[in-house]
């Protein structure tokens, strides 16, 4: 598992939880949260991402990497 701020992430579960309680993720923030976490402290190209979903220009990227940001961070703005 790995720690994020106040979260948890099971790598093996792609599982999210926040003080003990779960946190809903879709599949596809999974998936993403899941290929980040596989290199921690590295930046990843938006568009190495989006090579896995159905939207190549990395829109979908980006909102996903919004609505985690949202889930995951205190102050997802700053």
């Amino acid at each position: 598992s790995m720690t994020l701020g106040a979260c948890v992430f099971d790598l093996a579960r792609g599982e999210l939880s926040q003080g003990g309680a779960p946190v809903r993720l879709t599949e596809g923030e999974a998936v993403l949260l899941r290929r980040l976490a596989q290199t921690p402290h590295e930046p990843v190209d938006r568009l190495e991402l989006a090579r896995d979903t159905v939207d190549p220009s990395g829109r979908a990227v980006d909102v996903q990497v919004t609505r985690l940001r949202r889930k995951i961070e205190t102050d997802p703005k700053a």
